[in-house]
This record gives structure tokens, sequence and C-alpha cells, in this order.
């Protein structure tokens, strides 16, 4: 049986899957670019519409690295890579 592999853009860590075209997420947005520790998921203090600039309501932080100072604030969202290319 043929065995697929596919390769996460941001990482370049090599996922591999027995079926073609399978998707799969990397779990490189959840740790630290800094330091690898894996992040916790941040929650804001205050409401999401507080953070609004010129009417967006957009709140792009999704983790948080308290390994620093200040923290890191990481705005990467998952990455999903494709398994299409066979491999022996």
């Amino acid at each position: 049986m043929a065995k697929y592999e596919g390769k996460c853009p941001r990482c370049g860590k090599t996922h591999y899957s027995d079926r073609k075209d399978d998707a799969i997420i990397c779990d490189c947005w959840q740790y630290c670019p800094l330091c690898s520790v894996e992040m916790a998921p941040y929650t804001p203090d205050l409401a999401a519409n507080t953070y609004g600039v010129d009417g967006k309501r957009d709140f792009a932080v999704l983790m948080v690295c308290v390994q620093h100072s200040p923290p890191f604030y990481s705005t990467q969202k998952p990455v999903e890579v494709v398994c299409n290319e066979t491999f022996a």
C-alpha cells in the first residue's frame, strides 16, 4: 500500500498518511518560535470589541508564551498540510 507525505510550509516538518490528499493540521502553531516551549491559549482581559481599529473588531492574537518579558503574542493560525507525495 502506498504511503503519502506532505511538508509543512511554515516549519518544514514532514507528515505521513496512508491516504492521498489527506489533510493534517501541523502542531507548529502551538509552539513559541523563540524558545520552542508550548504556548498557552490567549484570553484577552477585555471584550474583543474593545480592541477594534477603524471599525474592525478583528483580534488576531491566538497564543501567548509567558517565558519572555514582555510575553510573546502569536498570531500564527493552524497550518493545514496535504499529503500527496508518494514516498518509499
